[in-house]
């Protein structure tokens, strides 16, 4: 099993793609103000994401995703439960 800096890693590299040019992805990376994410992208980017990593995100923990790192926190929880 991967460990979550190896995780947060990938998960930084997939969000990067969304970003713009002069952004680079690390752990404290706003997800709406520095991306740039809105909700429609904001679904897309979880499809994405939930692909990455094989598993299925519930939108009620959304609220609490402000970061990359919140993210991962979520995303470690919901890999944890599922193995």
């Amino acid at each position: 099993m991967q460990k979550f800096e190896e995780k947060l890693a990938v998960l930084c590299n997939l969000l990067q793609r969304h970003a713009s040019v002069n952004v680079v992805v690390g752990a404290q990376t706003m997800l709406a103000s520095d991306l740039g994410i809105d909700s429609a992208q904001l679904m897309e980017v979880l499809l994405e994401v939930e692909d990455e990593f094989d598993v299925s995100i519930p939108l009620n923990v959304l609220p609490n995703v402000v970061t990359v790192n919140d993210l991962m926190v979520e995303l470690d929880k919901l890999l944890g439960a599922s193995a």
